[in-house]
């Protein structure tokens, strides 16, 4: 559910698809756009039909708990590679040299965002908080090599992943109105919309980025409750 309002009111399905296939977790860049953009209805009825016919493997029309499945192993898979790539080519001291761009064996977070900026075109400070929440263990303000160096490495937790996959299994199952053990793009899409009216509180027919960090506020104080 959490994904529906940052992703925006059609990702509660779309969370389903292989919509970021080959990447373990959206970036951070990413989910703030998401966060900031504007989405219409006819966005999402969009959005939905081409996830769609991504999901619906054999073409019959519907997506089964077989092709769920199937796609499930398949995402986790390139999820298990993606890590143990990321791991492999791990080295805190190139990291370093390329962040340090001043050369005084330091990190500050001014540095680090300029890189992202440089890199992505991102423009927030969220990577930089990340990063000096795991590295920064003396809370001094900035990031020395040893410290980077004593970060772990990029693993693959199973665990997590498979607790992911549960709860996509959990949509399609919201998704299926009509409780057939299946789900057609007509199914599909009114579960969406009926989650996009939701968070759509005046009812213009598009989500604003105020009404989606509203919705998720709401949301994160009644799962704290």
């Amino acid at each position: 559910m959490y994904k529906l309002l940052i992703g925006g009111a059609a990702a509660a399905f779309v969370a389903l698809a292989p919509a970021t296939a080959g990447t373990v977790q959206p970036h951070p860049d990413d989910h703030q756009a998401m966060m900031n953009k504007t989405e219409t209805r006819a966005e999402v009825q969009a959005h939905i039909s081409q996830m769609f016919a991504k999901l619906d493997a054999n073409k019959d029309g519907y997506i089964s708990t077989a092709e769920m499945d199937a796609m499930q192993a398949k995402q986790a898979g390139r999820m298990e590679q993606k890590m143990e790539q990321r791991a492999a080519h791990f080295d805190p001291a190139k990291m370093f040299a390329h962040l340090d761009t001043n050369k005084d064996g330091k990190l500050t977070k001014a540095e680090v965002e300029a890189a992202r900026a440089a890199r992505k075109g991102a423009t927030n400070g969220h990577g930089a908080d990340r990063l000096f929440a795991h590295a920064d263990t003396n809370k001094d303000g900035v990031i020395t090599l040893a410290e980077l160096q004593a970060l772990p490495k990029p693993s693959f937790d199973k665990a997590k992943i498979e607790q992911r996959m549960e709860g996509r299994g959990h949509m399609l199952g919201q998704a299926d109105l009509n409780k057939d053990g299946k789900v057609s793009l007509a199914e599909a899409q009114q579960a969406a919309l009926a989650q996009f009216d939701r968070v759509d509180t005046n009812h213009d027919g598009k989500i604003t980025p105020e009404e989606r960090k509203a919705a998720f506020a709401a949301m994160h104080a009644q799962h704290k409750g």
